[in-house]
C-alpha cells in the first residue's frame, strides 16, 4: 500500500443517462454535495424499483440480478439525509399513493378476517361444550373457515433503514421478498456484527439477497421465514471512519461481506461552498420521480398471476464490450495485477458492471425494459462507472486493511509535507501532533514506517545528557519544497 493517499477519479454527470444524470447534478448543486453522494444513491434506488423483476442474461447460462448494494463514505455536516431524502422521494411517494389505494381494501379484509377470527372462537368454545356426535360437524366448519381465511394485504414498503436481521427477513416475506435499505449511517454494520443477537454475526440473510438464492431466516418470536428468491439492494453513506473499523469486525471481509459493496469516497465540499445554490427544478424532479414510479408499477406476472422473471439480454455489440472488460479484469487479478489485493471485490466487478447496465438499460425504458436488447450505448456507460467504482474500491479497501502504523504514518508524512520539514526532531514532531501520539514512544512505529519506506533517515546527535533524536528528510522528497 503506497504511503501517499491519493484521490480517486471524480464522476461525472454525464456518466449516467438522461434524467440520471441530470437529477444528481441538480441535488449536487442544490445542496453543495459531491455529485457521487446522489449518484451512489440513485444506483440503489433504481435497484429498489427493479429488483427482483428483471435479470440480466450476459450470456446464455449467465445471468446477474440488477440489486445493487453501494457505499458513499463521507463525513457528516455534508448535508447526507438531504440528498436521501430527494432522492428516495420517488419511493416514499409511491408508498404513499399505494398505500391510498389500498387503504379500503386492506380495512375491508381486516374486517373479514376478524369476523372469521370471531366465529372461530365462538365454535371452539361450542366444541368443548359438545356432544359427541356434534364434533364432526364443528370441526368441518371449522376447518372450513379456516381454509377460507382472508388474507390482509400489507401496507406496501420498498425500503427501510437500519433494521435488525430478524426484521428484516419479515419485511422481505411480507413484500414480496424484495427490500432495501437506503441509510446515511452505517448503523446496519453494527446490526450485522451483532448489536442484537448476543454479538453472533448474521450474514445469511444479506448475503443470500445479494445474489438472490434461497435461505432461511430464523425468527425468536415466531416460526422461520422461508425466501426463495430474496433480493436486498443496499445504498449506505457512513463516515469514512467507520469503513476503517470495519476491518476488526470478524467475517466482514473473509465472508465476502465487504466484497458485494460499490464503493465511492468523494471529496467532501465543507469549507468550499457557497451557502446559496438554485433548489432542484420541478420539471427534472418530476420526471425523475415518474420514472422511479413507472418501474415500481411493473407488476413482474403472467396472465394468470404467478411471479414471473423478464430476462434483459445484451446486443452482440454490448456482450463483446462486455466480455473485453472481464478479461483485462481477469488479468488484473493475478499476482501484481491490479487487483492483487483485492480479488474477492474485483471478482464480482464485472458482474456488478452487468447489473449496472441493467440499471442504466431500465432507465432508459422505464415501462418494457424487456422489449429491447442492452445497446453497446448502455453499456459502455456502465463499465465507465464500473471502472470508477474500481479507482475507489482500491482506496476502500486500502482504507479498511491499512495497519494503525500505516495511517499515522501518513499522518506524520502530511504534517513534514505541509510544514515542508528538511529535517526535524522526535520532539518536535511529537509537540506537532500531540491530539493524535498522546506519548512520545506511540511515535515509534509510524517513524519506523517512514524509515523503511526511505522518506526519513534517523540521525542521533550528543548532547550533555540522553541522546536527542532527529530525522533528516530524503532529499529526492523535498528537493521542490
Amino acid at each position: 500500500m503506497s504511503l501517499k493517499e491519493t484521490t480517486a477519479p471524480e464522476l461525472k454527470p454525464d456518466f449516467l443517462p438522461g434524467i440520471l444524470g441530470e437529477i444528481t447534478r441538480a441535488v449536487s448543486i442544490a445542496t453543495e454535495t459531491p455529485l457521487e453522494l446522489a449518484a451512489g444513491l440513485i444506483l440503489s434506488v433504481l435497484g429498489t424499483a427493479s429488483q427482483g423483476k428483471f435479470i440480466v442474461q450476459v450470456k446464455p447460462g449467465y445471468t446477474e440480478p440488477v440489486n445493487l448494494w453501494t457505499i458513499v463514505a463521507l463525513d457528516s455536516a455534508n448535508r447526507k439525509s438531504s440528498v436521501l431524502m430527494k432522492m428516495t422521494k420517488p419511493l416514499s411517494e409511491w408508498e404513499g399513493r399505494k398505500c391510498k389505494e389500498l387503504e379500503p381494501i386492506i380495512k375491508k379484509a381486516k374486517s373479514m378476517w376478524q369476523n372469521q377470527q370471531a366465529r372461530l372462537k365462538s365454535l371452539r368454545g361450542k366444541y368443548g361444550k359438545a356432544k359427541p356426535d356434534e364434533l364432526k360437524g364443528i370441526e368441518a366448519e371449522i376447518l372450513e373457515i379456516e381454509n377460507d381465511l382472508v388474507e390482509v394485504p400489507n401496507h406496501p414498503k420498498v425500503w427501510s433503514q437500519d433494521v435488525t436481521t430478524e426484521r428484516l427477513g419479515s419485511l422481505m416475506a411480507e413484500h414480496d421478498e424484495k427490500m432495501s435499505i437506503l441509510s446515511t449511517e452505517g448503523g446496519i454494520f453494527d446490526i450485522i456484527g451483532g448489536r442484537y443477537s448476543n454479538g453472533i454475526p448474521n450474514y445469511d440473510l444479506y448475503l443470500q439477497s445479494h445474489s438472490c438464492d434461497p435461505v432461511k431466516v430464523d425468527r425468536e418470536s415466531r416460526g422461520p421465514v422461508y425466501l426463495e428468491r430474496p433480493a436486498l439492494s443496499m445504498g449506505l453513506s457512513p463516515q469514512p471512519e467507520v469503513l476503517r473499523c470495519l476491518v476488526d469486525k470478524s467475517g466482514f471481509r473473509g465472508r465476502g461481506f465487504l466484497a458485494r459493496f460499490l464503493y465511492l469516497l468523494p471529496q467532501s465540499t465543507l469549507g468550499y461552498r457557497k451557502l446559496e445554490s438554485e433548489p432542484v427544478p420541478e420539471d427534472v424532479e418530476k420526471e425523475y420521480c415518474d420514472l422511479v414510479h413507472s418501474l415500481l408499477d411493473i407488476e413482474a406476472k403472467d396472465e394468470q398471476g404467478e411471479k414471473i422473471t423478464y430476462i434483459l439480454k445484451l446486443s452482440n455489440k454490448a456482450y463483446q464490450e462486455w466480455l473485453e472488460f472481464a478479461r483485462v479484469v481477469e488479468k488484473d487479478l493475478r499476482e501484481g495485477g491490479r487487483f492483487e489485493y483485492i480479488t474477492d471485490w474485483a471478482g464480482k466487478l464485472s458482474g456488478a458492471a452487468a447489473r449496472i447496465a441493467g440499471l442504466l438499460h431500465c432507465a432508459e425504458n422505464p415501462y418494457q425494459p424487456w422489449a429491447k436488447n442492452i445497446s453497446i450505448e448502455t453499456m459502455q456507460r456502465a463499465l465507465d462507472l464500473a471502472s470508477i467504482f474500481s479507482s475507489h474500491a482500491l482506496i476502500a479497501f486500502d482504507m479498511m486493511g491499512a495497519d494503525k502504523a500505516l495511517e499515522k504514518a501518513r499522518k506524520i508524512w502530511r504534517w513534514i509535507e505541509r510544514n515542508r520539514q528538511e529535517s526535524f526532531s522526535k520532539r518536535d514532531c511529537f509537540n506537532a501532533l500531540q491530539g493524535i501520539f498522546h506519548k512520545v514512544v506511540n511515535m515509534d512505529e509510524a517513524l519506523k514506517v517512514l524509515r523503511e519506506r526511505n522518506y526519513i533517515q534517523e540521525m542521533q546527535q550528543k548532547t550533555g545528557g540522553r541522546p536527542s533524536i532527529k530525522y533528516n528528510v530524503n532529499p529526492e522528497l523535498s528537493k521542490e519544497w
